[in-house]
């Protein structure tokens, strides 16, 4: 008499190469007759039942013929086909002996299979609704592809629910550790990347090489901005049309150019000298960004009194030399109280694009007799200018 002293597990094997669709495992057990420990030349059968008792048989029947069984302790390979799902099932071993035409006799209880060739089917998943391989080695070197869903689907990892409607791929981080997604490439000398596809066209890319330690943002084929070792660089980094900016200079910023007597006063209004009769300018500094085009000067003033004030945008070269670039003046208009907004359009040619690395940029105010009070004074100044790329 055989008497049933198998192991009660079941060890996965791997996937034979190639092969999808089966899933055998190696089993592992021992094998006694009459209570001692069997050494010979068994036959085996093997069954995969859907319950302990009774039940239906799952896939194949595994035909074991002469397989030597020393010592009473054996292993086999069993290719059931596809059995192992998310199910509980059974396995059920007949033997008899090697030389005899008997039936074989089985070996009670059945076996559960336990979770460990279950996992197999964990990699295939293809009972899963919307969830499977695709083995028709599609991609570029021919590897399988892992696909979810038709449309709406939304994956999440570690946490139930979406941030709002628009997250379709989720992940939450619960250690106190910084974490997230991971992109790894097992050679050094390739180049990982992570791309923003819309309409089946690469939109943007983020590309992290290697061998050269360089990060790259891409912008469809064109490269937007790149950072390494030395620093960032950002080669066509611009705007896709000229921006319109502006800088405006309040009054209480201007002070005398020569030292003499002045009163620049936000809450008193404006900037003026306040020695009657003098005529030396009031000055303030403007920055303006490299590669400026000047497009417009307005200046914010009050003359009710000599009709002679002229305000300039002015550059100061390394080279000593200095250039008006755009002016404003009273001269010819009629004194008035209040506030006037005179601008100009008419910009030096020579003068219009700043050069920020050889000139330096400042507003100069001037009155051949400033009356020394504030019926002759600068409110504000603006410089308006186009751009290409931020400053």
């Amino acid at each position: 008499m055989v008497q049933n002293g198998l192991l009660a597990s079941a060890l996965m094997a791997a996937f034979a190469s190639g092969l999808a669709c089966a899933e055998p495992i190696t089993y592992q057990g021992t094998l006694n007759v009459n209570g001692m420990p069997a050494t010979g030349i068994y036959d085996l059968e093997c069954r995969i039942f859907d319950a302990a008792l009774d039940g239906v048989q799952l896939g194949e029947t595994v035909i074991i013929d002469d397989l030597a069984v020393p010592a009473g302790v054996f292993s086999v390979e069993m290719d059931f086909g596809e059995v192992f799902d998310s199910t509980d099932v059974w396995l059920e071993i007949s033997v008899r002996d090697g030389a005899s035409e008997d039936v074989h006799d089985i070996l009670m209880p059945r076996q559960a299979i336990t979770a460990t060739p279950k996992a197999i089917h964990a990699t295939k998943a293809d009972s899963l609704t919307g969830l499977g391989w695709n083995p028709g080695g599609t991609v570029f070197g021919g590897g399988q592809i892992l696909h979810f869903g038709q449309g709406d689907d939304r994956v999440l990892i570690n946490r139930q629910e979406i941030i709002n409607p628009l997250e379709y791929f989720g992940v939450h981080i619960t250690d106190f550790a910084t974490g997230g997604i991971f992109i790894s490439n097992a050679d050094a000398m390739r180049s990982t990347i992570f791309a923003h596809v819309t309409g089946g066209e690469i939109g943007a890319s983020q590309t992290f090489n290697g061998k050269t330690q360089e990060w790259t943002l891409m912008l469809g084929t064109s490269e937007v901005l790149k950072a390494d070792s030395s620093g960032i660089s950002a080669p066509s980094y611009g705007y896709t049309a000229s921006v319109t900016q502006a800088v405006t200079i309040s009054g209480d910023v201007f002070h005398s150019a020569l030292g003499t007597p002045f009163r620049a006063s936000f809450f008193g209004g404006g900037a003026y000298l306040s020695t009657p009769g003098d005529n030396a300018p009031l000055v303030a500094p403007v920055s303006l960004p490299d590669g400026a085009k000047v497009t417009r000067f307005v200046a914010r003033l009050e003359d009710n009194a000599v009709s002679n004030l002229t305000v300039s945008l002015m550059g100061a070269q390394s080279g000593g030399a200095l250039v008006s670039i755009a002016s404003v003046s009273t001269e010819g208009i009629a004194p008035m109280v209040g506030i006037q907004s005179l601008s100009t359009t008419e910009i030096d040619e020579e003068g219009e694009l700043v050069s920020a690395f050889s000139t330096g940029y400042y507003i100069r105010v001037f009155s051949s007799s400033w009356p020394g009070d504030s019926s002759l004074r600068i409110w504000s100044v603006t410089v308006e200018y186009t751009v290409d790329a931020p400053n």
